[in-house]
């Protein structure tokens, strides 16, 4: 394959740099849970962190309803303590985001996050309504998060175990 911004020395000498880097991202990918394959391979559902022998018709529901119950509740104290509010909330299907915060400050959540420990789901919902505050990543936004919750580096680490794919 040939880039055509690039000769193949340019791009071998970036991939020689970003070895490392490329080689722990794919250590990590293999190294995440996957809902789906705990559910096939061994009956059981990833819940709150834990394996689980829960008797179920449809693992797509059982997220579903377990997250979109798990949030509200959730989402309800937190928005309290950190006098934020959502204009909207919404529950999807996704691949590689846990949740979302929009310019009009509508959260979405995927549909997987009941498969975290309460600790994480906890982190990636401070993690959203303090976008409603800081649409980006920078100083302000963690200083806000670590006002909520000083463990939040903990939580992201902890997180990197996990994907919010049902099929990953």
């Amino acid at each position: 394959m040939k880039n055509p911004n690039y000769s193949l020395k340019k791009v071998q000498e970036i991939v020689s740099i970003k070895a490392k880097w490329i080689y722990t991202k794919v250590t990590n990918l293999t190294h995440k849970l996957s809902i789906h394959e705990i559910y096939e391979n061994e009956g059981k559902v990833l819940y709150l962190g834990s394996k689980e022998t829960i008797q179920i018709k449809n693992l797509e529901d059982f997220y579903r309803k377990t997250t979109k119950d798990m949030v509200l509740r959730e989402l309800k104290d937190i928005s309290q303590k950190m006098l934020l509010n959502p204009t909207k909330i919404s529950f999807r299907k996704t691949k590689n985001r846990w949740g979302s915060c929009n310019h009009k400050n509508e959260l979405s959540f995927a549909i997987t996050l009941s498969q975290l420990p309460i600790e994480g789901i906890r982190y990636i919902i401070t993690h959203e309504l303090a976008h409603i505050l800081h649409k980006n990543h920078q100083r302000q936004f963690y200083s806000t998060i670590k006002k909520f919750m000083p463990n939040y580096k903990s939580q992201e680490l902890i997180i990197k175990n996990y994907s919010p794919s049902l099929f990953f």
